[in-house]
């Protein structure tokens, strides 16, 4: 059976709002989900069963042929960290042409960018990027949840200057960390360019997709990327998704993580050739 080819591939980052836009897109009349939002296809295996296993991939997208409506799964962490399944049913006209997508949101930082070209040469990759500062503390806060609702993570979550801490020292070993390296943003994106070049990247501001004159004016965008025609999405560019109440940072961390990103941030901005709307510049 033959299935549409993902057009678009949201790649990160986490916690900056993948879902949200996700769920905006699949709104458009001529946008279809595939099987999961996040499928993680590339991140969880290896080349070798990649290579081998590549069209049960490209089986999570929709047919080319019409077989009735869709359902998505949509596995959203509620604030306890558990799952909130939902299904989500979406129409599908016999007559209309349609796009389809994923959103696996640790591409970004986990998949090489040339393994992701040998089986998407075409792809047009979407990414968020979020105040690091915000995103470390929204991340450590997923884990927290996500201990405290019994997921194995593999290690031990405790209070965030902790944590911190530990990664501070980690970092200045040049080895991963959990919570600070996905905020590094330039370098890893000099190697999406790099494979993919510009005209198949579009880089998107998440405190600027939260608020909604500028969140209409980056959904014209993407349809314009897309090849979609307009759409209205109404209040739906209101609304967050997989969202988590929210929760200060105290202000010393925030000072010395802003101290951390600044040099990053400062190269980041000067890549991008635009003025970033953060405070840790």
């Amino acid at each position: 059976m033959d299935h549409l080819r993902p057009s678009f591939f949201i790649i990160g980052v986490n916690k900056c709002g993948t879902s949200s836009l996700y769920r905006y897109l699949i709104a458009h009349p001529h946008v279809l989900p595939g099987v999961e939002k996040e499928p993680n296809f590339f991140g969880q295996y290896n080349p070798e069963y990649i290579a081998s296993h590549i069209n049960e991939y490209y089986a999570m997208f929709p047919t080319r042929e019409y077989q009735g409506d869709l359902f998505l799964q949509w596995e959203a962490s509620d604030q306890a960290g558990t799952t909130s399944p939902t299904r989500i049913q979406v129409k599908r006209d016999p007559a209309k042409h349609y796009i389809t997508g994923e959103a696996s949101a640790n591409t970004f930082h986990d998949v090489s960018p040339s393994l992701l070209h040998q089986y998407l040469p075409d792809i047009r990759l979407i990414l968020l990027i979020r105040n690091p500062v915000d995103r470390a503390y929204s991340h450590h806060r997923m884990y927290q949840r996500f201990q405290a609702a019994g997921h194995q993570l593999g290690f031990a979550v405790r209070d965030f200057e902790t944590d911190l801490g530990a990664d501070l020292r980690t970092y200045t070993r040049s080895e991963p960390t959990h919570y600070l390296s996905p905020g590094i943003y330039v370098d890893q994106l000099r190697r999406w360019v790099s494979q993919y070049g510009w005209g198949q990247l579009r880089v998107i501001i998440a405190e600027e997709l939260a608020q909604m004159e500028k969140a209409k004016a980056i959904m014209r965008e993407l349809e314009n990327y897309l090849g979609l025609p307009s759409h209205e999405y109404g209040d739906l560019l209101s609304r967050r998704f997989n969202h988590a109440p929210p929760s200060e940072i105290a202000p010393h961390l925030r000072a010395q993580l802003a101290e951390f990103y600044r040099v990053h941030n400062r190269r980041l901005q000067e890549y991008l050739g635009r003025k970033l709307p953060w405070d840790c510049l």
